[in-house]
């Protein structure tokens, strides 16, 4: 097992689909454009970098977070592979990543209570797929998931402090995940050609509108904060809240009838995202340090593409992806594993009298 997440053919030797490869790939793709084009030097919302910042934002983690859930069919599966896959990998983070900001800074705060950078994703799977088995116990859980997200911008504790805004608000797209079937799916991708060009034009259009008329600060899409600390009515923030829930739906069902359903170079990036995920971020906090100072707009928006597609390419090769997965199966095993061992060696554990 490795730090990135399940197989898509987990529970079986069939043949892979290429499709959930194709989607998670160019969702990857699209994270550290988001997070580049916030740091890189000449961030306003009401431009082209707001455009995409915004866009990126109300779906790209919420398909993530969707996709996760549909691949947890299994939820004793997935309490069992929790801790290893997201909570260890996070524990070592935390410190790794508090280095990199104190060399590049000279200063950096060690809290594993408030997620750094967006580490908050980990603590959130962790938390979904270790309590799924216990969560699809309770009666209507879907729509009582998105009755506390509509009501969350509204709750103080719900803020930074172990994501748990973050972690209730995408929690809703976790549960349609996974209690979305192939069926759902098949159905889903039934759209024509004309429905796909006239709902791609609805989100771009409504995207650009909320970039452009900046009805509510950047900082909203990523539903971390309530609504008082960014300095929203809480009728707007609900009103928001109901726009940015219905904009990721619309994005996923739009790329799930237009992603191509073969082998691609998008597919094998899917295969390998969380290298790319946790990598990429080193990467931002140099570009948010010393940052792009051409003022030429086009030459600004291509090294933040072209720096983004690189580290796309270079995170996601085999050398650089399998010494990720090997660097933490090799720490859980032997670290995490000695330890378990002695504990229970130092309790009487399994030892015989």
């Amino acid at each position: 097992m490795t730090t990135k997440e399940p197989s898509i053919h987990e529970s079986g030797k069939k043949e892979r689909n290429y499709f959930f490869d194709t989607f998670r790939g160019i969702l990857i793709w699209m994270i550290p454009i988001s997070h580049f084009t916030m740091v890189g030097g000449n961030f306003h919302q009401a431009s082209f970098g707001g455009v995409v910042y915004v866009t990126i934002n109300v779906f790209a983690m919420q398909a993530f977070v969707f996709l996760s859930g549909y691949f947890s069919k299994k939820p004793a599966r997935a309490r069992e592979t929790a801790f290893k896959t997201f909570l260890f990998p996070y524990l070592l983070l935390v410190p790794f990543f508090y280095g990199v900001r104190y060399f590049l800074n000279g200063a950096a705060n060690l809290n594993w209570i408030v997620p750094p950078l967006a580490l908050w994703y980990l603590v959130a799977l962790f938390v979904y797929r270790f309590f799924l088995v216990d969560l699809i116990k309770i009666r209507r859980i879907l729509p009582l998931s998105i009755v506390l997200y509509l009501a969350a911008g509204q709750i103080p504790w719900l803020d930074t402090e172990l994501a748990l805004g973050r972690m209730v608000s995408y929690f809703p797209f976790f549960m349609i995940g996974y209690f979305c079937t192939k069926e759902h799916i098949a159905k889903i991708q039934r759209l024509k050609a004309w429905h796909c060009v006239f709902l791609g034009v609805v989100l771009v259009a409504v995207n650009v509108a909320l970039a452009y008329s900046r009805i509510v600060p950047v900082g909203f899409y990523l539903l971390r904060s309530p609504a008082a600390s960014l300095g929203i009515s809480w009728y707007m923030d609900i009103l928001m809240r109901i726009v940015d829930f219905i904009l990721p739906c619309g994005w996923i069902i739009l790329l799930m009838n237009i992603l191509p359903r073969s082998k691609n170079y998008l597919s094998y990036v899917g295969r390998n995202t969380m290298a790319v995920y946790i990598l990429h971020l080193i990467v931002r906090q140099v570009v948010k340090k010393y940052s792009f100072p051409d003022p030429n707009m086009f030459v600004y928006y291509a090294c933040i593409f072209g720096l983004a597609s690189v580290c796309v390419v270079v995170f996601s090769s085999p050398p650089v992806s399998k010494a990720y997965n090997w660097f933490f199966d090799f720490l859980y095993e032997k670290g995490y594993g000695s330890l378990k061992r002695f504990v229970k060696w130092a309790l009487g554990i399994g030892t015989t009298g």
